[in-house]
């Protein structure tokens, strides 16, 4: 049950951007090597945001696929499932573009403002 420290994580950089005021919504960009189970990453922000500015809110994850560029052909392909390999032309030797992340989105607050990570503005990632 590792969603339990990837929620104390998670918990940490929200109530950081949420400056001490109380935090409505939680978004969170989770990659699919990360193998998580959502209901069971529910319950461990029910628990560990208890108590905190965050406690009572809710937690939006939004799954991100693995994507895989191949050192053999150059192309980049989704990889569902491991063993990782390319879809093109089945070649193991690739690199993980996307899917192993683990990235607060945005912190919503009770009073309703919005507050986004400023790292995926400036990366031009913003969901």
């Amino acid at each position: 049950m590792h969603e339990i420290a990837l929620c104390e994580g998670v918990l940490g950089v929200a109530l950081e951007a949420a400056a001490g005021e109380p935090v409505r919504r939680v978004r969170v960009r989770v990659g699919r090597l990360q193998a998580v189970v959502p209901d069971v990453f529910d319950q461990g922000w029910e628990l560990v945001s208890q108590g905190t500015a965050a406690g009572g809110s809710r937690i939006e994850m939004v799954e991100i696929p693995v994507l895989v560029r191949c050192r053999a052909c150059g192309r980049e392909t989704e990889a569902p499932e491991p063993p990782l390999a390319c879809r093109h032309c089945g070649s193991p030797d690739v690199q993980v573009v996307t899917g192993d992340e683990l990235v607060v989105e945005e912190v919503e607050l009770a009073a309703g403002e919005v507050r986004r990570n400023p790292t995926l503005a400036a990366s031009g990632e913003e969901g």
